[in-house]
């Protein structure tokens, strides 16, 4: 018995049940899938996969490379208490108001769409002919049940805002930052609150893909599988990104601040210059590297205001 050292501690992901999903995507025709990807990007290829134990150090631009979307120049969304937007909503959704009244309601204390009723109304639309609506209400139900999952088979007023901001990306790597640091912090483990599917995909990027290391026998624990690899082995720049921009701070901040559905974070780019393809020719600053922001949502509306404004200048 190893003396000296902590329990291993053990996380576990969310395990969404796809075949309403899957359903829902089966309407979508092969000519229309270029219509839901040039509206809503790259989302149908995320798919329920496990997840291996270890970070590298996730980027808003692999983020932003895997889904095929761009990583908007306006303040990332923040979790409000204001009442839902009737209008709004039904504009995004592509419902009347009167529908999208009737199909909210309430589950974890919070206001939203269940998932069997955005799937009928998308096979509803599907059968008339209305593929822009169909398209939307099997987004926002991706979005609800894969990306931002919190209440089963359920898509909950801040995953619908989200959505209708159509700027993901911040908040789905907050959402890995502050979700893995919360359960970290005091080795506590539990719930990953994030896109699992997402963190799987990126996290795959950078692992070998030939050699002795994809031949492993697939029982292994992943433990074990990731023990022989070297530097080496490791594809530090991939999607085509290397040299090109990335976010590197916000406003007055040394370094990047997240804003996931949970919590407030920041993530200090300057770490990742090599996954950018960058020379790191020296250790960072300790400005560069320090913790300006760890938060939770709930009562601190005022200090995330503070932070959003922080990407006015990035």
């Amino acid at each position: 018995m190893r003396t000296g050292l902590k329990d291993d501690v053990v996380y576990s992901f969310f395990d969404p049940e796809i075949g309403v999903l899957r359903d829902m995507i089966a309407l979508i025709t092969p000519d229309h899938v270029g219509m839901f990807r040039e509206a809503y990007g790259g989302i149908l290829k995320l798919e329920v996969l496990r997840v291996p134990g270890l970070l590298v150090g996730a980027l808003m631009e692999d983020y932003a490379s895997i889904l095929g979307m761009q990583i908007r120049d306006q303040i990332p969304f923040y979790v409000t208490k204001g009442e839902p937007d009737i209008v709004e909503i039904s504009r995004a959704l592509y419902l009347s108001p009167e529908i999208t009244k009737g199909g909210l309601k309430e589950k974890g204390k919070l206001p939203g769409f269940h998932l069997s009723f955005l799937e009928a109304k998308a096979k509803e639309h599907a059968v008339v002919g209305n593929w822009r609506a169909v398209c939307a209400l099997l987004a926002v139900s991706i979005y609800g049940i894969i990306m931002f999952p919190n209440q089963k088979n359920f898509v909950d007023i801040n995953v619908v805002r989200l959505f209708m901001q159509r700027n993901p990306i911040p908040t789905l790597v907050g959402d890995v930052y502050y979700s893995v640091h919360n359960r970290n912090e005091k080795r506590r483990g539990g719930l990953i609150r994030c896109c699992a599917q997402l963190l799987y995909k990126w996290f795959m990027g950078y692992l070998p893909s030939r050699g002795a290391f994809v031949f492993l026998d697939p029982t292994v624990k992943w433990s074990f599988r990731l023990m022989g690899l070297r530097a080496k082995d490791i594809a530090w720049t991939h999607n085509g990104m290397a040299g090109r921009d990335f976010i590197y701070s916000c406003g007055s901040l040394p370094n990047v601040p997240l804003i996931g559905v949970q919590g407030c974070i920041n993530y200090n780019p300057v770490l990742l210059r090599r996954q950018m393809g960058f020379a790191v020719e020296g250790p960072p600053l300790g400005r560069e590297i320090q913790e300006s922001f760890y938060l939770p949502i709930e009562g601190n509306q005022s200090k995330l205001r503070q932070v959003s404004d922080e990407w006015r200048d990035i």
